[in-house]
């Protein structure tokens, strides 16, 4: 492990490389569908294997939710 980030408030631990979809994944949460921001920023759908997270990185994961 190399640390932990912060998802919604909630600390994880952080496995070495890895990205977000990596995480998204072990989370439970369909990257497809999932909405994220690092560290104040939005990271683009199509980056989310590409982007490695650090320690101490905070993100927010918000998923749409479709209603009417």
């Amino acid at each position: 492990m190399t640390g932990t980030v912060l998802v919604n408030g909630r600390q994880h631990d952080l496995a070495d490389g890895e990205t977000v979809a990596a995480l998204l994944e072990r989370l439970g949460v369909g990257g497809r569908y999932a909405l994220v921001e690092r560290n104040g920023e939005p990271v683009e759908r199509g980056d989310y294997n590409r982007v490695e997270l650090a320690g101490g990185d905070r993100l927010v994961v918000a998923r749409p939710v479709a209603g009417g």
